[in-house]
């Protein structure tokens, strides 16, 4: 589901109670929501205009990594990345809040590029079983939170979603394919063939908040550029290792409060690592 915040809601960067329980109500039961262009045009420009160079570098030095064309890479913890408008938007923490409750935190800050001429990967959920031996949905405990830096549209390779339920099947059908193996209670790829999908498709700057659990899976791109999502993961306080994302003492005091709980358990004291080191 789309949200087209008002003007009010985008200037004061608050969600009005009612928007803030129909999003929550959509991410409990479609398994997503997606707020329209939130972060301005200038914004975004600026972020991608420092990205590209550096995604330029990455794939030199490293190559595509998550299939065809495609590359997930993890951001360097410094600006203009860590825009206050990024990593905690008093919009997305809102949802982000009412959801996994206080205490939550971000243990991952990437990126994924499908580049033309990336193809389709295999419809997958980004995690294993939390435990494996229930046949039990169990409440929400990740988030993915996605920010794209262009428009995303049918051509240029977007995020396919399979909402409604796909997050609430019992734990045992929660199964990374990607590599292209059969989860052995739930042939996810073979099911998914025949249930409804969508693509999100949405303007630069807008922001996608998702159940981890949600099947999904990336198209081709057809354009003759790169599509690029932010992306972050936002867990449950006990939930997930953190202490990977290297932040140095000087940018994490100056963090808003907010970001700084965020990223509490991060590498805190640690020179900012480049996506290739």
């Amino acid at each position: 589901m789309k949200i087209q915040l008002t003007e009010q809601e985008l200037a004061s960067k608050q969600l009005n109670p009612e928007t803030l329980e129909i999003a929550v109500e959509q991410v409990k039961t479609n398994g997503y929501i997606l707020f329209d262009k939130v972060l301005s045009e200038e914004k975004i420009k600026t972020i991608r205009k420092s990205f590209d160079p550096l995604f330029d570098e990455f794939i030199e030095r490293k190559g595509y990594n998550t299939g065809t064309n495609r590359a997930q890479m993890f951001l360097p913890f410094m600006q203009p990345f860590i825009d206050e408008d990024v990593i905690c938007n008093p919009i997305a923490t809102a949802v982000i809040d009412k959801i996994l409750g206080a205490g939550n935190r971000c243990t991952y800050f990437a990126s994924d590029t499908p580049m033309p001429g990336s193809d389709y990967q295999n419809v997958h959920c980004d995690i294993m079983p939390l435990f494996p031996e229930l046949s039990v949905p169990l409440p929400i405990y990740g988030l993915v939170v996605n920010i794209p830096l262009v428009d995303v549209t049918e051509e240029n390779g977007p995020l396919e979603i399979w909402p409604g339920g796909t997050h609430l099947n019992p734990d045992m059908a929660n199964h990374d394919t990607l590599d292209g193996s059969v989860n052995p209670h739930l042939h996810i790829v073979r099911a998914a063939e025949h249930m409804l999908s969508e693509k999100v498709l949405m303007s630069a700057g807008s922001i996608v908040i998702r159940d981890i659990r949600m099947w999904h899976r990336g198209t081709p791109n057809k354009s003759d550029d790169r599509r690029t999502n932010l992306a972050m993961i936002f867990n449950r306080g006990w939930y997930g290792g953190g202490s990977y994302i290297q932040i140095p003492q000087e940018t994490y005091d100056q963090l808003p409060q907010k970001a700084k709980e965020a990223f509490r358990t991060e590498k805190i004291g640690f020179p900012a690592k480049m996506p290739w080191e």
